[in-house]
């Protein structure tokens, strides 16, 4: 490494960015890996406080980032999963669950032991596993293994280059004193706070800012790097309030909670930390050693900890504080034309993404089977006083066609196992399946215009095999719906026997209508409408049936 205090600040700035790129590989990775166990936990959110702090903080611990638990959390407020009150606190948890990675990263401060060379032979282990197995998870392994190098790796270079800049470079009197008087021991500590949430909020990751921390550990005064804490914890809630944009009114509240938590913290311990820093840092010293890089991470466990402890009583009223700050405001109509389950911010998280697309596609078929049954029933009575709601769920099929077509196309670039690519791969025919499911409803509303407007009634007897053929299809949409949910084999044997019944009832029908016209029971144009309307109930179950059939092409993987 050069002498010249210049190239030292730009191998400074490699080793920021050589760490910041394991920690977005190895973190990347881990979620993959860890996709359905992290949803299982999230998905295991109750009422219960400490059980959220809990899932907050190992979820956290897994993923390797507090923002992107929050991000998620985010989404799943988003699309109804948990509470606005039920996030809250595993938000607080997520705090504390990324104290663990600046614990870990502290130990290259270790007497004793040499990290970055264990960490350069777990890099090149981990190469080896990403580059040369084929096995998916194995693969996985290696770029996390190769994630934990490079940030070793990353630390050393920057703790290195700081070394450099600040004690062998005496002759040179340009830098240490700018380096001085930002890390200086007599700064206002409101600066130092300000520093660190602008520096976490363009990196968007406070772990990786406590990282840099203890990475310059030993030319920073512990007491500026306290302040710095602070600020990052607040700065790394700018990702979930980014990710919030254009999301439902309680997603953004999520993000606003994060803010309140964090900020609320930060107020509490600022004053106190200042007053008694000598104190403090004495405090520190007993609890940590002499290692500044221990008591960086201690402190900043302790932090979280403590504001967890302190506000974790006031979660209702943080709930309340956001839902003043962002009150409600949506149609029922356009609530039918947003996402119910799924989110962009999943899609780094391709199992849950997966996961949460099915039963996306679950809400549309009942969609779907509402919109056929309201539209048999204003053919059969002539009642129009359910056509708007008609209409809103025709535009949310249209829409949820388009979106989630749109979605899985995302998807499908991302990093999916070969049980969730052939998902997405079918998951596609049953969107264009029951968007057809969706036209013939809008057919039969159709031709329900056309018999008022024709001045003509079905008869009776129709009207009673309509409703019959109706029921048959309902049972059909709900076997089919059951068997797409739990991938039974057993299920697409039933779906098969009412398929069958619908098509056999059909043709009966047909032969029924020409009888009733062969008697003068029925009129040319109310018999026409009736064929009409028999085919396409018909045809919808021929549909439903292929959603029942797309787990053909993945219940086995």
């Amino acid at each position: 490494m050069g002498n010249s205090i210049y190239a030292n600040v730009f191998f400074m700035l490699g080793g920021i960015a050589v760490m910041m790129f394991g920690m977005r590989t190895m973190g990347a990775n881990l979620e993959r890996i860890a996709g359905n166990n992290v949803k299982k936990m999230l998905g295991g959110i109750t009422n219960n406080k400490l059980a959220g702090v809990g899932i907050g903080a190992a979820v956290t611990a897994i993923i390797n980032s507090s923002a992107a638990t929050t991000v998620m959390l985010v989404g799943f407020v988003n699309i109804g999963l948990i509470t606005l009150t039920q996030a809250a606190s595993v938000i607080m948890g997520a705090n504390i669950g990324t104290t663990i990675t600046a614990q870990i990263l502290s130990l290259s401060g270790t007497d004793g032991v040499d990290i970055a060379s264990i960490a350069a032979l777990i890099a090149a282990a981990g190469m080896v596993m990403a580059l040369f197995f084929k096995n998916d998870k194995v693969n996985k392994i290696g770029y996390i293994l190769l994630g934990v190098g490079f940030i070793f790796l990353g630390l050393r270079i920057m703790s290195v280059s700081v070394d450099k800049i600040i004690y062998e470079n005496p002759e040179e009197k340009i830098l240490r004193p700018l380096f001085g008087s930002v890390f200086g021991k007599d700064h206002f500590p409101l600066l130092l706070v300000l520093i660190g949430i602008i520096f976490t909020a363009l990196i968007q990751s406070s772990a990786a800012v406590t990282g840099i921390l203890i990475a310059i550990g030993s030319a920073l005064n512990f007491q500026t790097a306290v302040f710095i804490i602070l600020g990052s914890n607040i700065g790394t809630c700018i990702t979930a309030l980014i990710s919030s944009i254009g999301t439902s009114t309680s997603a953004k509240r999520t993000a606003i909670i994060h803010l309140l938590f964090n900020l609320f913290g930060c107020l509490i311990c600022i004053a106190p930390l200042w007053i008694w820093r000598k104190e403090f840092g004495e405090f520190m010293q007993i609890l940590s050693g002499s290692s500044v890089e221990r008591q960086i991470a201690n402190f900043h466990t302790l932090f979280n900890l403590l504001t967890t402890l302190i506000l974790l009583p006031f979660t209702g009223a943080l709930v309340k504080l956001a839902t003043k700050i962002i009150p409600d405001r949506k149609t029922r109509a356009e609530a039918k034309l947003t996402f119910a389950y799924i989110d962009d911010r999943f899609l780094e998280t391709p199992p849950i993404a997966v996961g949460n697309t099915k039963r996306e596609i679950i809400r549309m078929a009942e969609i779907a089977k509402e919109n056929i049954n309201l539209c048999v029933e204003m053919l059969l009575s002539g009642d129009e006083s359910n056509a708007e709601i008609i209409r809103e769920n025709e535009n949310a099929l249209n829409f949820l066609n388009r979106s989630i077509t749109a979605y899985l196309t995302k998807l499908s670039g991302k990093n999916l196992s070969l049980l969730d690519e052939r998902k997405v791969g079918s998951y596609y025919h049953v969107v264009i399946d029951l968007e057809r499911v969706g036209d013939y409803a809008e057919n039969i509303t159709e031709y329900s215009a056309k018999l008022k407007a024709d001045g003509v009634a079905l008869s009776e007897d129709a009207k009673e095999e309509l409703k019959i053929l109706t029921g048959k299809i309902n049972d059909l949409f709900d076997i089919s719906t059951a068997a797409f949910d739990k991938r039974e084999d057993a299920l697409l044997t039933k779906v098969d026997e009412i398929e069958e019944s619908i098509d056999k009832y059909s043709a009966e029908l047909e032969l029924k209508h020409v009888e009733r016209l062969k008697q003068g029971a029925c009129s040319a144009q109310a018999g026409s409408i009736y064929l009409q309307a028999v085919s396409n109930l018909e045809r919808v179950g021929d549909h439903i049936t292929n959603m029942a059939f797309s787990i053909k092409q993945y219940r086995h993987k």
